[in-house]
């Protein structure tokens, strides 16, 4: 324990305000590379108005974001909120959004860099695109991933570009503002509603400007991914950051480009509008110097995408959501190398498929970010009303979470009814990453169908001579399971082993579905308390494949008083509900000591438990508040 204590209590290397601001700054900011140009196509000379209004939006999206993150401290975004306030397969939902949203992120981010640097010298854009995609696995695969001090450089040189570009635009416009004058005479831009090219207004405008808008902030929720390895206090400073420089680099460049570009030059060039702005307002060194810039920072949304998608999978494959074979590391430099050559593969793929144009992937994009942000605002809803006591930092009104909500949603239909064709793509896309889940899932289930099958069209020879024998006592076999498949299943009682199962490879799915049963759950209970107890043993059941639950009871004399009285009620509660329940072995173990973080350390290495599969009640202090932040997880209140 003095070990554990030791460990834990040790300096880690947190990342302060700037350079995790750098890290997310970076994700959000390149969006504004190509914001300008998607809002201006759709509402034309209004196109600073839906900036604004999400500028608004953003603002009062801080503050959910910052209620939910300060409550539950863990990376893992959306999908950790889904696990700690709702059950495994809601959270799943959430999971998968956030790799189709990992995934649009690196097509899209790698596309739009070879675009910027396509205005400076020729080169393809599919091949260039794989080969962007190619090298950034190759420096995962290395394990050489994401440097805090690289990101600040990035980061502080993209806004030295941007802010160069806006002083020479502020030149130009009162040198030339004709421009300008000439650009507010133009007619609004028609709109595609529903597949059909329409006349536009004021009104569809500023909509249909404001759901293109909402990619421009896209990366506000990078910051939350990896809210541990951050400094106290440090993630809402990232929020306030974030919003501060996108919503005036947004806002000032597209008032800006309305006075440097005329409109046509704007609709014709809309995926490299800020390279046109330089080479209007100062010459072909600032487009150049845009250019390049804007290359190193896609490049870099593209290497976070790469570290967002590895640490997400791996979470979500050592949750038991998706294959536990993503979890297999090189022996050469210890990465996870399958969840990176399949992310390449597949994103390869999307560009091959689409040569290379990203309008379809940026709805996936668009979508995927949108239903995240949708579902941390619901997520806090569901967090304010079933997780009350757990200590944060921030409460956000119901109305902020409302509001958030209303114009997220605004977004989204927006985007659907500017291009319905996206949602096909993106749904199913989604179905597919939802199917992989929900067979993890349910998996147990499908190898006892699959058991079933085997059993009634290929039979094993041997079955009937192994029943024999066990007649004739040559082998004393007992039928074991006699849940599997709703077929007997008899195991040699001398070694523990599946003899027959009456299938061909029945043995082999047999110990496939005992190995899944077999490993354990931990829950962390702190009274005997008969309700609170029998909660937890629905949702594991509910939520979770296992028939091995372990109700630890970490006994403290200044806390608990008549310990030996305690134990009993315990021992007896849990007795019962074995009895009750007799699919699931549980088990009662008493532990001496303080419930606290290296307590918990302690029993995972004890019980070869991970921290992920072990639950506890709300927590009402802060005290206890620091054992859920080691990623145990919160399952009733």
């Amino acid at each position: 324990m003095s070990e554990i204590r030791e460990k834990l209590s040790g300096k880690r290397h947190l990342l302060g305000q700037w350079p995790s601001t750098a890290i997310c700054g970076n994700d959000i900011l390149s969006s504004v590379l190509y914001s300008s140009g998607i809002v201006a196509k759709k509402a034309g000379k209004l196109a600073p108005i839906p900036l604004i209004m999400v500028s608004v939006v953003l603002y009062f999206l801080r503050f959910i974001y910052e209620e939910v993150v300060t409550a539950i401290p863990l990376n893992g975004g959306s999908y950790n909120l889904l696990l700690n306030t709702t059950s495994k397969r809601v959270a799943a939902f959430g999971a998968a959004l956030g790799i189709l949203s990992y995934l649009a992120t690196g097509v899209v981010s790698s596309t739009s860099a070879i675009y910027y640097i396509r205005t400076e010298f020729d080169m393809p854009l599919v091949g260039g695109t794989i080969a962007l995609l190619f090298a950034f696995a190759l420096l995962n695969v290395l394990g050489i991933t994401e440097s805090s001090r690289v990101a600040m450089v990035l980061f502080f040189h993209h806004v030295l570009v941007l802010t160069v570009l806006a002083v020479f635009s502020v030149i130009h416009v009162f040198k030339n503002p004709q421009i300008f004058k000439d650009n507010m005479k133009t007619e609004l831009p028609p709109v595609d509603f529903l597949g059909d090219i329409i006349d536009s207004n004021v009104f569809t405008a500023i909509f249909f400007g404001f759901a293109g808008g909402m990619l421009g902030i896209t990366g506000f929720e990078s910051s939350a991914q990896f809210v541990e390895e951050q400094q106290p206090g440090v993630f809402r400073k990232t929020l306030r950051n974030m919003w501060a420089f996108v919503s005036v680099f947004n806002t000032v460049l597209s008032i800006l480009s309305l006075g440097v570009l005329p409109m046509e030059v704007v609709y014709s060039h809309p995926d490299t509008v800020l390279a046109e702005m330089g080479r209007t307002a100062a010459g072909r060194w600032l487009s150049a110097w845009i250019a390049y810039d804007a290359f190193g920072v896609l490049s870099g949304a593209v290497l976070t995408s790469y570290v967002g998608i590895t640490g997400l999978c791996r979470r979500l494959a050592s949750d038991r959501v998706l294959p536990a074979f993503l979890l297999t590391t090189n022996k050469w430099r210890g990465t996870n190398h399958i969840i990176i050559l399949l992310y390449f593969v597949i994103a390869s793929s999307f560009v091959i498929i689409r040569k290379g144009d990203n309008v379809i992937m940026g709805g996936v994009y668009a979508y995927s970010f949108l239903s995240l942000m949708s579902l941390f605002c619901l997520g806090c809803m569901i967090l304010k009303a079933k997780r009350a006591e757990i200590p944060r930092d921030i409460s956000a009104p119901w109305w902020t979470c409302i509001f958030g909500l209303v114009f997220v949603v605004v977004g989204m239909l927006g985007n659907l009814l500017g291009d319905p064709k996206v949602l096909t793509t993106f749904s199913l896309y989604f179905i597919i990453v939802v199917l992989v889940m929900m067979a993890m899932l349910d998996r147990v289930t499908l190898l006892k169908a699959l058991l079933a099958v085997m059993t009634k069209y290929f039979p094993s020879r041997a079955g009937k001579a192994s029943a024999e024998a066990s007649s004739i006592g040559q082998v004393q076999m007992v039928q074991e399971d006699s849940d599997v498949a709703g077929l007997p299943v008899y195991t040699d009682m001398a070694s523990k082993t599946v003899v027959n199962t009456g299938a061909r490879g029945g043995r082999t799915i047999t110990k496939a579905i005992m190995d899944i049963n077999e490993a354990p759950i931990v829950f962390f209970c702190k009274h005997p308390d008969m309700t609170v107890i029998n909660k937890a043993i629905l949702y594991v059941r509910k939520n979770e494949q296992t028939h091995n639950l372990r109700i630890v009871h970490v006994a403290n004399d200044s806390v608990d008083g008549d310990m030996a009285a305690v134990h009993r009620s315990f021992e007896n509660i849990v007795a019962l509900f074995d009895h009750i329940y007799p699919k699931l072995k549980i088990d009662f173990v008493s532990v001496q000591g303080e419930f606290e973080p290296a307590m918990v350390q302690w029993v995972s290495q004890s019980m070869g438990v991970p921290v992920n599969l072990m639950f506890i009640t709300q927590p009402g202090n802060k005290e206890i508040h620091k054992v859920s932040t080691l990623g145990v997880r919160v399952i009733t209140g």
